[in-house]
């Protein structure tokens, strides 16, 4: 692992020739607002940043403290930041947004996955029947991420990189049930925690065929 030192003199070192489009899930807290200021701050603005989440005041807020974007003169760039309020844990949420993205973006480059939830009591459904620490550490992940593919593809149509990232943390591998990967049968808190990244790291490896 490269030291923080490192780290950062490649962040500082980012420059692109082309305006990122970048979009972030749980933006508006932990790793989701760092990333978020660390793109901004970076790029000093040059570029296009949505974050995703369900707060508000706290998007306004980070959004407030970014660097103000650069004119665009003539260059026909889209230099601007933007909030989607939006509850991960339903999926009807995440294809609405999709939606509305295809039909507005002509590329997406950078979509990170940073909403998250910690916990291990015991099942809490949403209105779907998705457990909901299921939901945002892994079905968000995979809906959000197979809805965008043609933004993805896009990008990489331009000669631009397009590149899909999950955060999520370390599983455990406790052995996956191929009946039961709802966890219906067999569920604890501290299963779901473990089995979700495991999920999310299979459902990565396969769908980078796709790319």
């Amino acid at each position: 692992m490269p030291s923080l030192s490192v780290a950062r003199n490649s962040n500082a070192s980012f420059t692109p020739s082309y305006v990122p489009t970048i979009l972030i899930t749980g933006a508006t807290l932990g790793i989701g607002q760092s990333m978020s200021e660390i793109f901004a701050r970076n790029l000093h603005g040059r570029a296009h940043i949505i974050l995703v989440g369900r707060n508000r005041a706290a998007a306004e807020r980070i959004i407030a403290s970014f660097p103000t974007p650069p004119s665009s003169g003539n260059t026909g760039a889209k230099y601007t930041y933007e909030f989607i309020q939006c509850d991960v844990t339903l999926m009807k949420n995440i294809h609405a947004m999709a939606k509305d993205l295809l039909n507005r973006l002509t590329k997406i480059n950078f979509l990170i996955h940073c909403a998250g939830i910690n916990g291990f009591r015991g099942r809490v459904d949403t209105e779907e029947g998705i457990d909901r620490k299921m939901a945002v550490r892994y079905y968000v992940k995979f809906a959000l991420s197979y809805d965008l593919l043609p933004l993805l593809r896009k990008a990489q149509k331009m000669g631009e990189p397009a590149a899909v990232e999950f955060v999520c943390g370390s599983g455990v591998p406790l052995g996956i049930d191929l009946d039961d990967l709802g966890l219906r049968k067999t569920y604890t808190g501290f299963k779901a925690m473990a089995q979700t990244p495991v999920y999310a790291d299979i459902i990565l490896a396969a769908s980078s065929a796709h790319f």
